[in-house]
């Protein structure tokens, strides 16, 4: 589980449905204010190799799942109408790892799409589930991008960043 106030989840509507290097880059939107991130690559599961004659069971490694993400985060107006909007829409996915927010430790990508849900609302707080279908198998993105916050205006503020390819200058907005 990714902690840390600056580890992100960002999305943008699937555009892009070629395998070119700069296929992440785009314009993207923060995805909800997480309290965790959960990570999109499950336990590996193990195939049974044993036989009759065996004394003990024996194991090989076998296939990771990817199937899903419960990401809990704040209940905001903000973010509810969007995730609205997209739900159930295949979407480009990436989280960004780090604690600068821009993905300084890591970056990771795939496709997926989401739901949102409000969890149960007490006197000091509303929080809500954003539960993530994972459609593609999680990849690193290993390409250098500067990410550049900008804050946007979009029905009060959204966070929204800017990420370049030192190779192709090609722009990722966040």
């Amino acid at each position: 589980m990714a902690t840390g106030l600056k580890s992100r989840i960002i999305y943008r509507k699937k555009t892009k449905e070629s395998n070119e290097s700069d296929y992440w880059a785009g314009t993207y939107n923060l995805l909800i204010r997480a309290k965790s991130i959960p990570s999109p690559v499950g336990e590996r599961n193990m195939v049974d190799t044993s036989t009759l004659e065996d004394l003990v069971e024996t194991q090989e490694p076998g296939r990771r799942a990817a199937g899903s993400m419960a990401v809990s985060g704040a209940f905001e107006r903000e973010y509810l109408d969007n995730l609205v909007e997209i739900e159930d829409e295949k979407l480009d996915i990436v989280v960004l790892y780090g604690t600068d927010g821009k993905g300084k430790e890591g970056i990771c990508g795939f496709i997926g799409s989401e739901s949102f849900a409000p969890d149960e609302a007490t006197d000091d707080h509303l929080t809500g589930t954003c539960n993530i279908a994972i459609s593609t198998v999680p990849r690193w993105i290993h390409k250098d991008y500067d990410i550049i916050k900008k804050i946007v205006s979009q029905s009060g503020k959204t966070n929204k960043a800017v990420a370049t390819d030192e190779d192709t200058k090609t722009a990722v907005v966040i």
